[in-house]
C-alpha cells in the first residue's frame, strides 16, 4: 500500500524551520475548525432563544431538551461524514476534501440564520433545523480526520507535535468568537430581542468565516506526504482489490484506541459548550458573565495549546495527556463544588480556565497521536472516524445528559462526575497504548 510517514522517510519535510507555506497551510486548516466549533458553540450559547423559536413545548425544560436532542442528532451522521469525506481525503486529497467540507458547513450555519420560527411555519421549522444539523454533523465528520492530515503531514520533522495543536489551538478560537459575540449581542439587544430573533446575527457572522476558509483552502499545496505517497500500479491494484470494511478490519484496534483516546477530549470540549447553559439556569448567573467564562475559556486554550505542542516536541506526548487527564479526574468535581457554592463569574472563569488548560495539555498531544495511529491512506478516515465515534456516543450527547441527570436528580455537581468519570476513562486507553510506541516518549518519532 501507501507510505507512511515517520522519522525514517525521505518524504518527510526535513527543515524545522517555518517557513510563509507552512504558516499558510496552518491557517487554511485552521480555519474550518474554527468555523465548525463556533456554530457548535454558538447553537449552544443561545439553546435557550433557539429553543423558543423552534421547540415550543409545555416547559422550559422539556423546550430546552428538545434542542439538545436536536443538537445531539447532529452528531448521529457524523461516523457516516468521517466514513464518506475521509475517504475522499485519503484518495483525493486533504486540500480538495476540506474546501468541500467547509461549503457543507457553512450551508449548515445558514439554516438557523434563515429558518422561520415554529409560529410561522410550525412543523416543519424543526425538521429544517434538525436537517441543518445533520449536514453539519456529517461536514464536520470529515472535517477533522483531513485537519489532522494536513497539519502533520505538512509539519517539519521536529514539529510534528507543535503543527497538531493547531487543531485544538482552533477550536479554542471558536469558543472565544463565540464568547465575544455573545457577548456583544447581549450589550447590543435586551434578553426580550435576543429571544425575539437577535440571536440569529451570531450565524450570521459565522457565514463571513466561510468564502474566506474557501479561498484559503483553495490556494494551498496539497501535504508533502500525500504527494509523495502516490501509489505504484501493483499497490493501487491492491487497494482497489480492498473493501473498504475491510480497512476498518485491519485497523481496528487502532480504531478503538482512538475512540478510548477521545473520550474524555470530546466530553471536556462539550461540557465547556455546556457551561452557558450551566452558568445562566443552573448558577443563575447573567449571560454576560457566561459569555466572560466561554472568553476566557477559548483564550487559555489559544495560548496553551501551542505551547504544550512545542513541549510534546521535546518531551513526548504521554506526558502533558496523562497529565491532563489524571489531573482533571481528581479535581473535577472540586471545581463544581466550587462553583455551586460559589456562584460568581470570578469562580466561573476560574473554573472554566483551569479546564481548559488541562484539556489543552491533552488534546493538544492527542491530534498527533491520532495521526500516527494511522498510514497516510487511511489517515483522515481513521482519524475521522474514532473522532466522529467519540464525539457521538460521549461528547455531542453531553448536553442532554448533563441536563437530564441535572433534572432527575437536582445535583448540580453531577457534570463535575461525568466529566472525572470521562478522565478516567481515557488515561486507561492511553495506558493501553504499547509502550514502544515513540511518538509517546519522543520528539524524534
Amino acid at each position: 500500500m501507501w507510505a507512511t510517514d515517520n522519522s525514517t522517510t525521505s518524504t518527510t519535510p526535513p527543515s524545522s524551520r517555518l517557513s510563509a507555506m507552512n504558516l499558510r497551510t496552518v491557517f487554511a486548516a485552521s480555519i474550518g475548525n474554527v468555523l465548525e466549533i463556533y456554530d457548535f458553540i454558538a447553537f449552544g450559547i443561545f439553546a435557550v432563544p433557539i429553543s423558543k423559536s423552534f421547540f415550543p413545548a409545555g416547559s422550559e425544560f422539556a423546550s430546552l431538551m428538545l434542542t439538545f436532542v436536536t443538537f445531539a442528532m447532529g452528531f448521529l451522521v457524523r461516523p457516516i461524514g468521517a466514513i464518506v469525506l475521509g475517504r475522499y481525503a485519503d484518495r483525493a486529497g486533504r486540500k480538495k476534501a476540506l474546501s468541500f467540507t467547509l461549503l457543507m458547513m457553512a450551508a449548515g450555519t445558514l439554516v438557523p440564520a434563515f429558518c422561520p420560527t415554529y409560529a410561522t411555519i410550525g412543523l416543519a421549522a424543526p425538521v429544517i433545523v434538525l436537517l441543518g444539523r445533520l449536514l453539519q454533523g456529517f461536514s464536520a465528520g470529515g472535517e477533522i480526520g483531513g485537519v489532522v492530515a494536513m497539519l502533520v503531514e505538512s509539519a517539519p520533522a521536529t514539529r510534528k507535535g507543535f503543527f497538531a495543536s493547531f487543531q485544538q489551538a482552533s477550536q479554542g478560537g471558536g469558543v472565544l468568537i463565540a464568547g465575544l459575540i455573545g457577548l456583544l449581542l447581549t450589550h447590543l439587544f435586551s434578553e426580550a430581542q435576543i429571544n425575539g430573533g437577535a440571536w440569529r446575527i451570531a450565524f450570521l457572522f459565522g457565514l463571513l468565516i466561510a468564502p474566506v476558509g474557501w479561498y484559503v483552502r483553495r490556494r494551498v499545496d496539497e501535504t508533502p506526504l500525500f504527494n509523495a505517497a502516490t501509489p505504484t500500479p501493483s499497490s493501487a491494484a491492491a487497494a482497489q482489490s480492498a473493501s473498504w470494511s475491510a480497512m476498518f478490519i485491519v485497523h481496528a484496534r487502532p480504531l478503538l484506541a482512538g475512540v478510548g483516546i477521545m473520550v474524555f477530549w470530546t466530553i471536556a470540549t462539550y461540557v465547556s459548550n455546556y457551561f452557558t447553559t450551566y452558568s445562566v439556569r443552573e448558577l443563575h448567573l447573567s449571560l454576560f458573565d457566561s459569555y466572560l467564562g466561554q472568553i476566557s475559556y477559548g483564550v487559555t486554550m489559544i495560548i496553551a495549546s501551542p505551547a504544550v505542542g512545542l513541549i510534546s516536541d521535546r518531551i513526548g506526548a504521554r506526558k502533558p495527556m496523562l497529565f491532563g487527564a489524571a489531573v482533571t479526574a481528581l479535581i473535577a468535581y472540586p471545581l463544581f463544588y466550587l462553583l455551586a457554592h460559589h456562584a460568581n463569574v470570578g469562580s466561573l472563569i476560574f473554573v472554566q480556565v483551569t479546564i481548559a488548560f488541562l484539556l489543552a495539555c491533552y488534546a493538544s498531544c492527542a491530534s498527533r497521536v491520532m495521526s500516527d495511529l494511522f498510514p497516510i491512506d487511511f489517515r483522515a478516515s481513521g482519524v475521522g472516524f474514532s473522532y466522529a465515534v467519540g464525539a457521538t456516543v460521549f461528547g455531542g450527547f453531553t448536553p442532554l445528559l448533563v441536563t437530564s441527570l441535572i433534572g432527575f436528580t437536582g445535583d448540580k455537581l453531577t457534570v463535575g462526575l461525568y466529566l472525572s468519570a470521562a478522565a478516567v476513562v481515557s488515561c486507561v486507553a492511553l495506558a493501553m497504548l504499547r509502550q514502544r510506541d515513540p511518538l509517546l516518549h519522543s520528539a524524534q518519532s
